[in-house]
């Protein structure tokens, strides 16, 4: 699915939202309205604002140029991990101890998260550089949340979450179809990229003054990068040059920031609209093929809806209830 082109499903929420939005604005589902909000904030559940505007007043969060939009992921994104920056953790402790298989306490929250900016040396810099212009846009991997991780014996860990709502799968390699790209057996053969990665085109791609790490990451990790992953399918072509290509760049980031010694631990999650049948896929099939599957998990967004009403309890209709309605995560295609 393009990037530029709406899934079936990203076009059933985004209707179905803009009734529920002409509703509750004029009483009448039928009535016209936007898909974008007169502010951004508008997205964000009130309790929150305050921790918003500073969150973006930092730096911590740039802002999409779609943040306004009644299905922003990164609005969505922010409205899952923001209570969790100045509300109550226990609800949220208990649940990640309970799917990291050990107990542990959420010390932060980031947004956006890059690491150091060298893990992957996807950059030229110490930090991304942010611009409108083509010819100087940096490309770099960032995950949407990261929890700051305090286990019960001491270790510090990160469990990075990548959220989508209505996106149609995941980023993909666009080295494989770049025209700079002057050997493209990797990109067509598992088999040849496997055996040798160093072929890849996206080790240094386009405007990159030093070979990045994907393919050092791994195999420090797992002893080689077929090891890495050992359900890759060698009979097709490259394993990251479709879906898998933003899931294994955020495991890449995890794995990093551990050899880096950042953390002792990592988790790396998905936290999606329930309701979405276009990311559950790729994201359980890259999993299944990798030799860290016990550290990679799947979470619809309901999961974390007791644990985000518990972070100020008295607080009616609680965050969770309030985005269980605003994102309709009951909600399947027809």
């Amino acid at each position: 699915m393009s990037s530029f082109q709406a899934s079936p499903f990203a076009k059933h929420l985004l209707r179905s939202q803009m009734r529920a939005r002409a509703e509750r604005e004029q009483s009448d589902s039928a009535a016209r309205t936007s898909p974008f909000q007169v502010h951004w904030l508008d997205n964000i559940h009130p309790a929150l604002h305050p921790e918003a505007l500073a969150v973006e007043a930092a730096g911590e969060a740039p802002l999409h140029p779609a943040v306004g939009a009644l299905n922003s992921s990164q609005a969505f994104a922010l409205n899952l991990g923001l209570p969790f920056a100045e509300g109550r953790r226990e609800a949220l402790d208990a649940f990640i101890s309970s799917q990291l298989g050990r107990d542990v306490q959420v010390e932060g929250v980031s947004f956006e998260y890059y690491g150091t900016g060298d893990y992957l040396a996807e950059l030229a810099g110490p930090r991304p550089v942010v611009t409108d212009d083509p010819k100087k846009r940096e490309h770099w991997t960032q995950v949407d949340i990261v929890f700051h991780l305090t286990a019960a014996s001491g270790l510090s860990g990160l469990l990075l979450v990548e959220v989508k709502l209505t996106e149609g799968g995941f980023t993909q390699c666009g080295g494989r179809a770049s025209p700079r790209n002057r050997d493209r057996t990797p990109c067509e053969s598992a088999e040849a990229f496997l055996n040798d990665p160093g072929r890849c085109y996206l080790k240094r791609p386009r405007h990159a003054s030093r070979d990045r790490r994907y393919w050092t990451i791994f195999p420090r990790a797992h002893g080689t990068l077929r090891a890495a992953f050992p359900g890759s399918d060698l009979s097709g072509p490259c394993p990251f040059a479709g879906h898998w290509q933003q899931p294994m760049r955020n495991h890449a980031l995890a794995l990093a920031a551990c050899q880096a010694g950042d953390a002792d631990f990592w988790g790396l999650a998905l936290l999606h609209h329930d309701g979405n049948p276009d990311v559950v896929g790729p994201w359980d099939s890259y999993r299944a093929a990798s030799a860290d599957k016990e550290h990679i998990y799947r979470w619809p967004a309901s999961t974390f809806l007791p644990a985000l009403d518990a972070t100020f309890p008295l607080i009616d209709p609680g965050i969770g209830q309030w985005l269980e309605q605003r994102y309709q995560l009951g909600l399947r295609l027809p």
